[in-house]
């Protein structure tokens, strides 16, 4: 995705900002994981209850075209125009991630063809647009640390998606991208959005045959 975004190349590091993206970067791993548990349980709820899969998609489908009758079109496919409007900065509700995180679930636990990379950057940069108001922070910035940080706590990948963020808006704000990706990293939990990813260490809880175990509920 190629967008232009002011994000400031020398943003000014100090404590309170840090403390201020710790925050945010707690928001966006537990939006990740909000995803990929939505998504499983429409998945397994679905299945526990349709047994012939073409009717899952069926009934996805009606229930996304209500919803889309409800709220209007913004939330399908990749929904490139809301992260346009995210990283240009404009103030948006918390209810838009929270729309696409739902309009995504519902088709890819009905089995809808489709990805998840797209709707994750989607969620995490409107997110960010969103909690760029309540903690004072420049909101294309946020848009574009959102933008990378929720992948990188569903996808646990830190490192690569710190990488991605510098690449696609400047190395001016590495610092961020890193506190934002690592802290996400750590709050989505022991979960993916790759269902056979394993973690060699856990990140808390205990290990179970390989993998670590997260108490209550989560990928196992």
């Amino acid at each position: 995705y190629q967008h232009t975004v002011h994000v400031p190349l020398d943003p000014n590091i100090d404590v309170w900002l840090i403390v201020k993206l710790v925050v945010a970067g707690v928001a966006f791993g537990l939006a990740g994981a909000v995803f990929i548990e939505l998504t499983d349980l429409i998945k397994t709820t679905t299945a526990r209850f349709i047994s012939w899969p073409p009717l899952r998609t069926v009934l996805g489908g009606f229930a996304l075209m209500g919803l889309t009758a409800w709220v209007g079109h913004d939330y399908l496919g990749m929904s490139l125009p809301l992260i346009g409007r995210a990283l240009d900065g404009d103030a948006l509700s918390f209810g838009v991630f929270a729309l696409k995180i739902l309009f995504t679930a519902l088709a890819i636990g009905c089995a809808f063809p489709g990805g998840e990379v797209t709707p994750l950057f989607c969620i995490g940069a409107t997110l960010g647009a969103a909690l760029a108001t309540p903690l004072n922070v420049y909101g294309p910035l946020l848009a574009a640390l959102g933008f990378v940080a929720v992948f990188a706590g569903a996808s646990n990948a830190p490192l690569a998606c710190t990488i991605l963020g510098i690449e696609m808006f400047g190395g001016g704000a590495a610092v961020p991208f890193v506190v934002v990706c690592v802290v996400s990293f750590v709050f989505s939990g022991h979960r993916s959005i790759y269902p056979t990813q394993r973690m060699a260490i856990a990140k808390t809880g205990e290990q179970v045959e390989g993998r670590p175990k997260i108490h209550g509920w989560g990928r196992h």
